[in-house]
């Protein structure tokens, strides 16, 4: 199965391209993105798209990861996180493209100093920090309670939650579920994805069993690699990765797939990455927002030349 990723909705023509392709098999919409319509309005045109053609559609919440809220310039101006946080300096911080930068301060618990090259940080990106010790405050934010309801009120039931670090985390999602549908959606009628994005939740996933995710289970892994490199380090992927997929059969890698396309073409080294997910497991896959975005003409038609020669 392939995933793609969604623009937001306001970009419609690709949009509907992605949606209407063929080799798309089910598509997800990332909540951190803001929406011209709400969160109810997105999903309903989404939804427009996708049901007639029986393509299964994953609503993506963000639960306790962490996420810039107000554009700023680095180091001038703090950068304002969604979740406060209690953090042991020295610590790292990871913002887009992996260059890390030193944190120096924390103010009011979310407003984040750090020792870099003046640059624009954006409102939504997302954030890595490590550190000895970290404690990310809350759990679910309103706004994804927001997407919950929408989504259960138009016959959503699929979700994606990142940054799973522990059954807590799970339990919460479950209680929204119930709480937003009033009791009317059972988790049985749900698909709820587990994006695995630390060392934490690594070691959740080695605690669990598989029959956790056998057939006709709500539950589902995620390899979520982009945030799972810079918090596990490369060294440590291979062996994380394989963890997840003999986990669970249906596991889902996520990220980092074919980043050739950001210098020209599709490489041999995408190429190479994605033999070895196979190898170790993975059946399914998921194209990341800038992928999507970016490249998804190129991408897909890829995707199609690639399983049609090597079938998944």
């Amino acid at each position: 199965m392939l995933i793609s990723s969604l623009p937001p909705v306001h970009q419609s023509e690709l949009l509907r391209s992605i949606v209407a392709n063929p080799i798309v098999e089910a598509v997800r919409y990332n909540t951190g993105v803001e929406s011209v319509c709400g969160p109810y309005g997105a999903l309903e045109r989404i939804q427009a798209l996708a049901k007639p053609l029986n393509k299964p559609f994953y609503v993506d919440l963000k639960g306790r990861q962490l996420r810039i809220i107000e554009w700023a310039v680095v180091p001038d101006s703090p950068i304002i996180l969604n979740h406060g946080i209690s953090v042991e300096l020295p610590a790292t911080v990871y913002l887009r493209g992996d260059q890390p930068c030193e944190l120096r301060e924390v103010r009011r618990g979310n407003e984040l100093f750090v020792d870099s090259k003046p640059k624009f940080v954006g409102k939504g990106q997302s954030v890595n920090i490590l550190a000895k010790r970290l404690t990310i405050e809350g759990g679910l934010l309103p706004l994804d309670h927001e997407y919950i309801k929408a989504a259960l009120e138009q016959g959503i039931r699929r979700f994606m939650l990142s940054f799973i670090e522990s059954r807590d985390d799970v339990r919460e999602l479950e209680e929204a579920i119930e709480r937003h549908s009033r009791g009317a959606v059972s988790l049985e009628e749900c698909e709820i994805v587990l994006k695995i994005e630390s060392q934490a939740g690594v070691e959740f996933v080695r605690g669990l069993e598989q029959k956790h995710f056998s057939n006709g289970s709500p539950y589902r892994l995620m390899a979520a690699r982009d945030d799972l490199m810079i918090q596990i380090g490369v060294g440590k992927m291979v062996g994380a990765l394989r963890e997840i997929a003999e986990k669970d059969p249906r596991a889902i890698c996520a990220s980092r797939l074919l980043l050739g396309l950001d210098g020209g073409g599709v490489s041999m080294a995408d190429i190479s990455d994605i033999e070895l997910m196979r190898i170790l497991g993975f059946k399914h896959f998921m194209l990341c927002d800038e992928i999507s975005r970016e490249h998804s003409k190129e991408a897909l038609a890829f995707w199609q030349e690639y399983t049609t020669a090597n079938p998944i």
